[in-house]
């Protein structure tokens, strides 16, 4: 009976965070997709250093297009390595595929998969805002860097394969990440910020201001779900 009388009394006397925080790690589902959104988080802001190619058509890879994904390994039929490999990739065409270019597996040839290696150049902090009138335009030239989580000496390393165009797949849905969270931040902070400008204009002045504003906001949510 008393430790049900300090649980009556700790949830009355909790704050509206406590009790938002208690529900949210009970929930089983609420955890599981909090901890997808951190990590998509995470992913975008270091998308560029994870992308082991530029994601836009300056990355292509000519010699392999619409290739399957490279996914590395750490043991073949020659063996155990500690260093995680691909096995080598050549192009091929002949008769037996009725000419059309395939891409043959060679598995006495391994390519090493390095960490912390060079690869194209991309650009930290860099903002370039434009607004109307050039004097409140400003540009942050920000820092440029060309090291990536990994790669390889030869070749490619495409762990979700390439496009029809040789554009690598996981760095483009890297940069994809990046770009839909980043719109979506930006919505919701503009809505944030028309919302606390338009709601103190009503609160403040009331009256017949504030009916014309409700009237225009209740028309235009109307609107949004029809």
């Amino acid at each position: 009976m008393e430790v049900s009388n300090q649980k009556k009394e700790a949830y009355y006397t909790a704050t509206q965070m406590q009790l938002v925080r208690t529900r949210f790690f009970g929930n089983r589902s609420a955890m599981i997709a909090g901890s997808i959104l951190l990590f998509m988080i995470i992913c975008s802001l270091f998308a560029d250093f994870l992308s082991p190619y530029d994601p836009t058509i300056k990355g292509r890879d000519k010699d392999y297009e619409n290739g399957a994904p490279q996914i590395p390994m750490f043991w073949d039929d020659n063996g155990f390595s500690a260093r995680p490999f691909l096995h080598t990739l050549e192009k091929y065409r002949g008769a037996d595929t009725n000419f059309r270019w395939v891409y043959k597996v060679d598995t006495e040839k391994r390519r090493y998969v390095y960490f912390f290696v060079e690869g194209w150049e991309y650009k930290v902090f860099d903002f370039n805002i434009n607004l109307p009138g050039k004097i409140l335009d400003f540009k942050i030239p920000g820092f440029t860097f060309n090291t990536h989580l990994f790669g390889v000496e030869e070749g490619g390393i495409h762990i979700f394969g390439t496009d029809k165009a040789g554009k690598d797949l996981f760095s483009r849905t890297l940069s994809a990440i990046y770009i839909s969270l980043a719109v979506g931040t930006l919505g919701v902070f503009i809505s944030f910020v028309l919302s606390l400008i338009i709601g103190g204009i009503s609160g403040y002045y009331g009256g017949w201001i504030d009916s014309v504003l409700q009237m225009f906001t209740d028309a235009k949510i109307g609107r949004a779900h029809v």
